[in-house]
């Protein structure tokens, strides 16, 4: 079973694209708010899956793919990248930093499927 890590400070949002990971049949959802409690999660959990917000509190979405290039905290197998105001160079700067892939919000749950059938997460 994929366990999937959501690192998002939107409430709004995280119970959104939580909502659809279940309806596709992803069980084991966890959250964390901000880029530093993701870190955390990954060192406790290390889920196979994460989707990474940008623009967060206290540790965004890149300081959070500098860390985990660094090492600091075990990679998942699959980043996805979600955001709303990112434009072509920060698409291309998290990939450089790690990222798989870039979702911009707001998706559909079509859109979710697709990165998820390429990231090979369908369950």
């Amino acid at each position: 079973m994929t366990t999937v890590l959501i690192v998002e400070d939107d409430p709004n949002t995280m119970l959104a694209v939580t909502a659809m990971l279940e309806v596709v049949g992803h069980e084991e959802v966890r959250s964390a708010t901000d880029g530093e409690a993701g870190l955390e999660r990954l060192r406790e959990e290390q889920p196979d899956l994460m989707f990474l917000d940008l623009m967060m509190p206290k540790m965004d979405g890149f300081e959070v793919l500098r860390e985990l290039r660094g090492g600091s905290a075990p990679r998942p197998g699959h980043i996805i990248v979600m955001s709303a105001h990112a434009n072509a160079n920060d698409r291309e700067g998290v990939r450089q930093l790690g990222a798989d892939q870039f979702l911009a919000k707001p998706f559909t749950l079509a859109q979710l499927e697709q990165v998820l059938e390429t990231a090979g997460a369908r369950p």
